[in-house]
């Protein structure tokens, strides 16, 4: 579930095609995303999960996992 709605918020804020976004995808080597995306995305991301996502928290998301493993051990969905 905390996938699918990760993988719906890349769509919305990136237009990467949600078909195109796996668990193990890199979010910019594979996904191509860019600061701006990656600013949209954890501010619909903090908004979703009424969350604040720090910028040490930040740079550790390399991948979709990371930001999936981040939600369900801090937030409970």
């Amino acid at each position: 579930m905390v996938l699918e709605k990760v993988k719906d918020i890349i769509e919305h804020n990136s237009g990467v095609p949600k078909n195109e976004i796996e668990i193990n995808s890199h979010l910019y080597n594979e996904l191509d995303l860019d600061s701006l995306d990656m600013a949209q995305i954890i501010l619909a991301l903090e908004k979703q999960y009424e969350i604040e996502i720090s910028e040490e928290v930040l740079s550790e998301f390399k991948t979709v996992s990371n930001i999936v493993d981040f939600i369900e051990h801090n937030v409970a969905v």
